[in-house]
């Protein structure tokens, strides 16, 4: 197993965490997991409340990644939940001659994506990555994994681990104490799984997956 890091240390934060989305209910849930325009660009309740490309968010993370894993223009890099692409948009300006690709469940997400990397994204399933063993040098999957049932979460471990040549960063929802299980609990949009920071680890183990990780809620 790899290690737990804070390499989303630097992703901008909202100003007032605990109160700036309304109470979420099961239909909520229902719309923002259909990944479309409701999730992407509609009312905040179910999602991002419009998802649009800013330097801000991604830049600073991006820097942190490239420094850690020792990325170069000759790197590899995949991002599983991609979204617009906006991550690999940044990606692009800081090494421009690195090899990168997206995969995202959402057609709308794809069909939407930034027009600098429009070409590297696809539709495609954290569970059954459609990449050749050993592709990238590093792949990325911020809080998408979760996303999925718990088979499909061993399935997504085990995928991302296979693509790898070797460095995997995986975020997920998780939580360390009780306070914590709470707030995750009250605030979940899409997440089908949501487990202690200690059961996550064990699934990890069980997918076989040796990447490093981390843990998102509300209070991190």
């Amino acid at each position: 197993m790899g290690s737990e890091l804070d390499l989303m240390r630097l992703y901008p934060k909202p100003k007032n965490r605990m109160t700036e989305r309304p109470e979420i209910t099961d239909e909520d849930r229902e719309i923002s997991r259909r990944f479309g325009f409701d999730y992407f660009d509609g009312d905040r309740r179910h999602g991002y409340g419009g998802f649009g490309y800013h330097p801000r968010f991604w830049t600073d993370t991006v820097d942190l990644f490239t420094t850690h894993y020792g990325l170069s223009d000759d790197s590899a890099i995949l991002d599983v939940g991609c979204g617009k692409g906006f991550m690999l948009k940044d990606f692009s300006l800081r090494l421009p001659g690195a090899t990168l690709a997206g995969v995202d469940i959402s057609s709308y997400a794809i069909e939407h994506a930034d027009p600098d990397v429009v070409d590297l994204v696809r539709v495609g399933d954290a569970a059954d990555l459609p990449f050749p063993d050993d592709s990238f040098d590093l792949v990325i999957s911020i809080n998408t994994v979760h996303n999925l049932d718990r088979d499909g979460c061993l399935r997504a471990f085990a995928e991302i681990q296979r693509v790898s040549r070797g460095n995997a960063f995986v975020m997920v929802d998780g939580w360390k104490n009780a306070e914590e299980q709470e707030l995750l609990q009250r605030w979940v949009l899409t997440a089908r799984t949501m487990l202690s920071a200690e059961d996550w680890l064990a699934l990890m183990a069980e997918a076989g997956y040796e990447g490093d990780y981390a843990f998102w809620n509300p209070l991190s």
